[in-house]
């Protein structure tokens, strides 16, 4: 196997991995992140580890079983960023129909601010 494909390889293995730890930097922040693509450079690299021979296949072994717990632990984190977003749904829906309920109350209840006595008019 020519040292281009392994090159290749390890180039991909690097950039999956740097993809992954911004990734999961932005997830910590809070932030948004988009990880559209990365099936589809995982899929490329285990497709070159595949055509490598049985030698140079085993030296990545370790990098495949990083990769999958990488991968384990971004997908933990963003359920977690999922869940903590529904919540905060839920709570911002009820948080406003506590406050509709609140004005239509406040709407009905007769009362119109005045201080002055409605007998004194």
């Amino acid at each position: 196997m020519s040292n281009t494909k392994e090159s290749d390889t390890k180039e991909l293995f690097e950039n999956i991995a740097k993809f992954m730890a911004n990734n999961r930097s932005l997830l910590s922040k809070g932030a948004e992140v988009e990880i559209a693509g990365l099936d589809l450079q995982i899929q490329q690299l285990c497709a070159q580890v595949l055509e490598l021979s049985a030698e140079e296949s085993a030296k990545y072994a370790d990098l495949l079983q990083t990769l999958f717990d990488d991968l384990t632990e971004l997908g933990k984190d963003l359920e977690a960023g999922r869940e903590a977003l529904a919540h905060e749904i839920r709570y911002l829906s009820s948080h406003k129909k506590a406050n509709v309920a609140y004005k239509t109350a406040d709407a009905t209840d007769g009362f119109s601010g005045d201080t002055k006595d409605n007998n004194e008019q």
